[in-house]
């Protein structure tokens, strides 16, 4: 396989987040283990992430968006939602993208 774990996100629409905004840049995504919250309580915790993978000729592309997403993140912890200049909707302070414009 020529794939790779790019980033293990904590819920499915995080991984889905993740999945868009590598598409933003031309990055195709494949996600493993996203219907697996059925399971909570059943299953041990690590194994509830679900896992974002990459072709390995992006891996460090991809590593380096995921890494800006992530820093991006912490130093806009405290700021306020924004809303998007298309649709209207209100976004996290850390989503670089709108959730629902997302294609």
């Amino acid at each position: 396989m020529n794939y790779e774990i790019i980033y293990k996100a904590a819920s499915s629409y995080e991984a889905y987040f993740i999945k868009g905004l590598l598409s933003k840049y031309s990055i195709d995504s494949i996600l493993i283990g996203e219907n697996l919250s059925i399971g909570v309580g059943e299953l041990p915790v690590d194994v509830l992430h679900v896992k974002v993978l990459v072709h390995k000729s992006y891996y460090n592309e991809s590593k380096k968006i995921i890494s800006d997403y992530k820093y991006n993140y912490l130093s806009q912890i405290d700021e306020k939602d924004w809303k998007c200049s298309f649709c209207g909707n209100s976004n996290p302070s850390s989503f670089e993208i709108c959730w629902n414009c997302i294609e």
